[in-house]
């Protein structure tokens, strides 16, 4: 319930209320006088599932027609609330909404608007390139920290029964160079995961009256007990307190059904329907959760655990559905919560899951809570919702001939087949015919009889190549061993044999860095050529055939491996990028994608002569627009926030600029997105982004443990205070004409 204390008044309908819409960012409120009477509504939904499904995260809405507004307000963020008898510094909270729909009448005196909470960004936005840019594996916690920090949301602290799951990769995020390219079956919805965090946790998402995500569990109702009357006159029996909100009293019509949904005894945990997967509890009242991204990977111990931390939350709810009831409006009342109906025959018990609450000062209701005695199978696979799934499925066939299991992976378009008889164990590993580099390879281990009708047993493999992968491979034998480190022994001599590509020897060996080097190789030099014939002894020190500066053996040689024409580049890991010493000694860039410097990496400093070059030419532009037109950016200008801080890794100094999150703040105010102005950027990073893991984990203890970060380009900024300026200098110019003007005038009436 929120704002308890104004709950009483809201049942009395005399209670004066008094409306406020205001557009964020602006001065723009809409009040009691300007709202149409009778159209105001507010639309908000827990579960509209003719059958309650656990993860449902739908969008509350606001409707309402208004008159003598400043104009259209499509795609502005609105604040809601209400003040009761006067009491303004107690207001009622109706939520933060964004206009979808701003359309005026007929007549155009008024505009009839439609706006919804922030749940209708998180379900339709495509997070695939969040997704892509996690470092798996994490926890749920940090799962569900990162999404909404990603989305700019903030959540209600609470703890989730299954906050300590580890959550590994397993969905498709495909991303492509043209972001424009991206196919939908490369898109993950926010839907998606939202739905599939809060199914995991047996509770439901809700934007909240104050705008922040809220996971909404249904708890246990608690009824009201008195002693039966053959009891009386006993002192030690006690009424207990219930715990649902009386609706006697409230309510002017009210249908329910003539069931109870019963509390649910087990629950199954499935990563797909033909895969088994967990059970707890007893039967009776089953639920089946199928296709849950989150939990795809989990082997069945680690589903039975996920499944006991979440059947005793999802057990609590019992209820009697509600077909239809309406009643006096009261808001305090909120989704998820317990309300009561004491009826003429029985008491009936059950939750607001959904309402439309419509009026201002006469409000009333429209309350439901839909629901089924027992649950189906298939009520809350979400599954379906998921359209590229890193699915790995797995099915187990056994039967008097034969035990077969079969596991597939349509990601990489594999599948493989392990059978066992009474006389042979094989495997396959098959790749569809269709899939780039066509995989068949089998191994048999069999026992049966010859030709000649004696008792043996075989190992078969096939395939071109047999390929042995781990993280430690162990050899142990009388002239050969490999230790667990990498270390090979070979007793006697090493023997090589030359291919048919011809009787050349080549030995490469690479650096930590995957640079070729040649170490702690004891060969003669003069023995050995180059592809010239040379001896390598005789320049293997020189520049021209050093292929770095550090695999040169002499200062000198060094520096002619420097100067070498060769040397001329600055190479990374791909060929296409690098940077190129020109030859009046600029240095050149492959492309405009190459940086001098990363975000979570960048120079301490530099300096700089001849000024930072930035490439302005009116043919590299398109889209032009004035920014004087544009009012968006003097209302932003308004709200940035000059500050004046040290940064942490250097205190000595103080510096004078803006905080990207105020930036970021002012945009949101002002509703300018970050394609809009490039001033500010908010990037999301992994390991890939650093040299090293130490670096990595240097960062994120840094961040305090989050993966983000923002920057700003300052450049951006001086386009707009200079047109800021221009605008301040215009208001100047018009005012010293006007007071021009004005002296002309008081000198004539002086002359006068």
């Amino acid at each position: 319930m929120i704002n308890s204390s104004l709950k009483e008044k809201y049942w009395d309908s005399s209670t004066d209320k008094q409306m406020v819409i205001s557009v964020v960012g602006t001065n723009q409120k809409i009040d009691n006088s300007m709202l149409e009477i009778g159209t105001f509504a507010l639309e908000e939904s827990l579960c509209s599932e003719s059958e309650l499904k656990f993860g449902a995260c739908e969008a509350n809405c606001v409707k309402f027609t208004a008159r003598n507004t400043a104009g259209n307000i499509i795609g502005k963020t609105i604040s809601i609330e209400e003040t009761i008898d006067g009491d303004s510094e107690n207001p009622m909270p109706y939520g933060v909404f964004k206009v979808a729909s701003d359309v005026p009448t007929a007549d155009r005196t008024k505009r009839q608007i439609t706006a919804y909470d922030a749940m209708y960004d998180i379900i339709n936005t495509d997070v695939k390139s969040w997704y892509a840019g996690l470092s798996f594996p994490m926890t749920l916690k940090q799962f569900r920290n990162s999404f909404f920090a990603y989305l700019g949301i903030a959540q209600v602290e609470t703890s989730l029964a299954n906050d300590s799951m580890t959550v590994n990769k397993t969905i498709v995020a495909t991303q492509t160079d043209d972001s424009s390219a991206v196919t939908e079956e490369s898109a993950i919805s926010g839907k998606t995961v939202v739905t599939a965090i809060c199914e995991i946790n047996g509770c439901f998402g809700n934007m909240n009256r104050d705008g922040k995500f809220e996971y909404v569990f249904l708890k246990a109702i608690t009824s009201a007990l008195y002693p039966a009357e053959d009891l009386f006159p006993s002192d030690n029996l006690f009424p207990s307190d219930a715990n649902t909100e009386s609706m006697t009293g409230h309510y002017i019509t009210f249908d329910y059904e003539d069931f109870q949904s019963k509390a649910i005894t087990q629950l199954e945990i499935k990563t797909s329907e033909d895969n088994a997967g967990a059970i707890v509890g007893t039967a009776g009242n089953n639920y089946s959760i199928t296709g849950n991204f989150l939990v795809s990977d989990k082997t069945g111990a680690e589903l039975e655990q996920i499944a006991n931390n979440l059947l005793p939350i999802m057990a609590k709810a019992a209820y009697t559905p509600i077909k239809s009831c309406t009643c006096v409006g009261n808001p305090c009342l909120t989704l998820g919560e317990p309300i009561r109906f004491n009826t003429t025959r029985e008491i009936v018990e059950t939750y607001l899951l959904q309402r439309t609450l419509t009026g201002v000062q006469s409000k009333r209701d429209s309350i439901s809570a839909q629901g089924t005695q027992t649950h189906s199978a298939k009520v809350n696979s979400i599954r379906d919702t998921i359209e590229s799934v890193e699915r790995r499925t797995g099915k187990l066939e056994r039967n008097a001939d034969h035990l077969q299991s079969t596991y597939e992976d349509l990601e990489e378009q594999t599948n493989t087949k392990f059978e066992q008889t009474a006389k042979s164990i094989s495997a396959e590993v098959n790749r569809a015919q269709k899939a780039e580099g066509q995989l068949d390879a089998s191994l048999e281990l069999k026992l049966g009889r010859d030709e000649n009708d004696q008792v043996v047993s075989m190992i078969n493999a096939s395939a071109d190549q047999i390929t042995l992968s781990g993280n430690r491979l162990i050899v142990n034998s009388n002239n050969f061993q490999l230790d667990g480190d990498g270390r090979v022994s070979i007793v006697d001599s090493l023997n090589f044999i030359a291919t048919s590509q011809g009787d050349d020897l080549v030995i490469i060996g690479l650096d930590a860095r995957g640079r070729p080097m040649l170490q702690n190789i004891r060969i003669d030099l003069n023995s050995v050529t180059d592809q010239d014939g040379v001896a390598i002894g005789d320049h293997a020190s020189t520049a021209d055939h050093a292929t770095t500066a550090d695999s040169a053996t002499t200062a000198e040689s060094a520096r002619q491996c420097i100067m070498a024409s060769t040397a001329h580049y600055l190479q990374g890991i791909g060929l296409s990028d690098y940077v190129r010493i020109s030859d009046n000694g600029n240095l050149i860039p492959s492309s405009s994608s190459v940086y001098c410097g990363t975000n979570p990496n960048p120079f301490a400093g530099g300096y700089s002569s001849g000024g930072w070059k930035t490439t302005s030419d009116r043919r590299k532009k398109k889209d032009f627009r004035k920014l004087l037109e544009d009012d968006r950016f003097e209302r932003f200008f308004e709200l940035l926030q000059p500050m004046e801080y040290r940064l942490i890794e250097n205190d000595k100094k103080m510096h004078i600029g803006f905080v990207a999150q105020d930036v970021e703040q002012a945009m949101t105010d002002c509703d300018i997105s970050e394609n809009e102005f490039y001033g500010l950027e908010h990037a999301v990073f992994s390991e890939k982004d650093f040299e090293s893991n130490e670096e990595w984990k240097n960062f994120l203890e840094q961040n305090g443990g989050t993966n983000d970060m923002y920057t700003l380009c300052y450049q951006e900024f001086i386009a707009l205070n200079t047109a800021m300026i221009q605008k301040l200098q215009n208001r100047c110019n018009d005012f010293e004409r006007r007071l021009s003007v004005l002296e002309r005038s008081v000198s004539h009436a002086e002359n006068i």
